[in-house]
């Protein structure tokens, strides 16, 4: 009888822990994402004069991408979204950063979730 029992019950157990192993991986994930957009707008907003549109843009998708790299994490140009360069009217400099996330679970295997993060900062 307890043999049955486990024979319905490991399936769930086992897809729990996958789940929960998933999560911590995904969570660990966005919070590389958070901190590289940070790391971008940080380097995005730093005083240059005169300032060039492209190499401000150029420099904060590298500090994105060092930032990102410096944990395994690839990103490409597509996956950053840079706006807000050399603003003098509304003064915001805005980073966002999206990942998508393949889980490894089995049963959902081919499912991607769009992790994203955006920081914003103010050019002075």
């Amino acid at each position: 009888m307890a043999m049955v029992e486990m024979v319905f019950v490991l399936p769930v157990l086992l897809l729990i822990l996958f789940a929960i192993a998933e999560f911590g991986l995904m969570f660990n994930r966005w919070l590389t994402l958070s901190n590289a957009a940070r790391e971008g707008a940080r380097v995005g907003v730093l005083f240059r004069d005169p300032c060039d549109v492209p190499t401000v843009k150029k420099e904060a998708e590298d500090a994105v991408k060092k930032y990102a790299a410096s944990v395994n994490l690839t990103l490409t140009s597509s996956n950053i979204t840079v706006t807000g360069m050399c603003d003098t009217v509304t003064r915001n400099f805005k980073v966002d950063v999206t990942y998508p996330f393949a889980l490894q679970i089995p049963f959902f295997a081919n499912t991607t979730i769009p992790l994203n993060y955006s920081s914003t900062m103010r050019n002075e």
